[in-house]
């Protein structure tokens, strides 16, 4: 009789474990799965039109740390692959004041966003950080990845890339179109910024 006793009691704790364990699997895959959280993918599955990303819906390109960041809205950029890594390409004017940024910091974000948003890319493409708290002005919440990199709380794609090639285009290779172009907008000639993809999330 203690011995049927004793078996019950054994298989009724394993019970109850188990159940609590589930219980607490479940509570987890909530917290995963809730749609403010990011979640981490491979850069070969990036499932976007990177044309239409760039040139229609903007991206937005931020460099520095949590004490000093800023950011701008691009509409140029690519990606791709090159020396066997994934990688995002962007252009930035010497006149920006992202350019110090760029230059400052080994790493860069892109970072995309829904359309209702859009006027927040618009109002950061229409003023420059020499003059304003752009992050404020746009209402926008930073949140800084483990490598101490700006993302935001409202876009729904984020990539973290370290530099690994910069160079500055020469408006002697340029043809015609290209360097009128630069004399009618009087703007710094952009320098090109060629990041390997570390990170992407995704909401």
């Amino acid at each position: 009789m203690k011995i049927k006793t004793l078996t019950f009691g054994i298989f009724a704790a394993l019970l109850l474990t188990a159940c609590g364990n589930k219980a607490n699997e479940s509570e987890t895959e909530a917290k995963t799965t809730n749609s403010d959280q990011w979640q981490e993918i491979k850069p070969q599955n990036i499932d976007v039109n990177a044309v239409k990303l760039f040139a229609n819906d903007w991206m937005l390109l931020s460099a520095g740390k949590d004490t000093s960041m800023n950011m701008m809205t691009i509409a140029w950029g690519a990606l791709g692959e090159l020396w066997g890594k994934p990688i995002v390409t962007v252009y930035v004017s010497t006149d920006r004041y992202t350019y110090k940024f760029l230059e400052d910091n080994e790493y860069f974000t892109v970072t995309a966003f829904p359309e209702q948003f859009r006027d927040k890319l618009q109002y950061i493409g229409s003023v420059s950080g020499r003059d304003e708290d752009k992050v404020k002005g746009s209402g926008l919440t930073p949140e800084f990845t483990k490598l101490g990199n700006p993302i935001y709380k409202e876009a729904n794609l984020a990539i973290e890339c370290k530099k690994i090639y910069a160079e500055q285009l020469k408006k002697e290779l340029m043809t015609l179109e290209q360097r009128q172009w630069y004399d009618e907008k009087k703007l710094g000639v952009h320098m090109m910024y060629i990041g390997e993809i570390v990170n992407v999330w995704k909401k």
